[in-house]
């Protein structure tokens, strides 16, 4: 059963504290979170995960101290347990309408799901999104509760037969899939795209490119086309939950669905360390 936390107040799932229904979390999508994996009661790279929430706050003004966050993410994960771990930061209850200055007490909700760690998990099959990608839109550039788009296109490429979908740009440039960055692979250099692509920046994807060239990989950030990626060697995804995820097939068009050995190799190297550790 999820561990679910509302401000400091632990609860089961079945009785959550009281929450205000003006939030504006609730009532417009107005907050940012964040999700990690769990490890033996250790957030794996914890730190990165706290970090980039917190910009994340910063960014859409939202007024929270690193210490609470830190606080609340360690109290919220039960010892020697392996899961999710999600961090969602709201405006907090405010006046109806745009303007946020009535809220001035934000809500934080920290969740801890217990699931086993499948890893590597089984290949994926991607359907290209006729949603595009807005590269200009702050909900694209960090975990928001605005996700209409990603839970339209995962809803519609399920219903294709796909098991996730494939967002681009506007202009035909490859962003990501609707939870995860993704990846090419052109023999030993990995590919992935940049930020101005309309891509978050992952927590996993910042790993690899800091810690592939450990294994042999030469990394890079710069914008795909699909076209491009019919000479890939092979295609996969990212993120912190499932952490490599190999391509089966975009569309029409197949891959060979295994992921570059090294870099498993250097991930699971990631999970035995966090396992062992606070600040892996």
């Amino acid at each position: 059963m999820p561990v679910i936390q509302l401000n400091q107040s632990v609860s089961s799932a079945n009785s959550v504290r009281a929450f205000d229904l003006t939030d504006r979390g609730l009532l417009l999508g107005d907050g940012v979170f964040d999700t990690s994996l769990v490890v033996d009661g250790h957030v794996v790279l914890r730190d990165r995960h706290i970090g980039r929430l917190l910009e994340a706050c910063e960014i859409f003004g939202l007024d929270v101290s690193d210490a609470s966050i830190e606080a609340l993410m360690d109290s919220a994960v039960p010892a020697g347990e392996t899961g999710a771990l999600r961090v969602t930061v709201t405006r907090g209850p405010g006046a109806r309408g745009l303007v946020g200055t009535t809220a001035t007490t934000p809500t934080v909700l920290t969740s801890f799901t217990p699931q086993a760690l499948n890893y590597p998990p089984p290949p994926v099959r991607l359907g290209v999104s006729a949603i595009h990608r807005n590269p200009t839109a702050p909900s694209a550039l960090y975990k928001t509760l605005s996700y209409g788009d990603a839970i339209m296109g995962h809803r519609r490429a399920l219903e294709a037969g796909f098991d996730d979908a494939l967002f681009v740009t506007p202009d035909g440039r490859v962003s990501c899939s609707s939870v995860a960055n993704i990846w090419a692979r052109f023999g030993s250099a990995l590919v992935t795209p940049p930020r101005g692509d309309g891509v978050v920046a992952g927590v996993m994807r910042n790993w690899i490119l800091e810690h592939a060239a450990q294994a042999g990989y030469q990394v890079s950030e710069r914008s795909l086309r699909l076209e491009d990626l019919r000479d890939a060697d092979g295609v996969f995804l990212t993120n912190s939950l499932r952490l490599l995820v190999p391509v089966r097939a975009i569309d029409d068009l197949d891959f060979a669905p295994e992921l570059p050995a090294k870099l498993v190799g250097l991930v699971g190297d990631l999970l035995t360390q966090a396992a062992r550790t606070r600040e892996a």
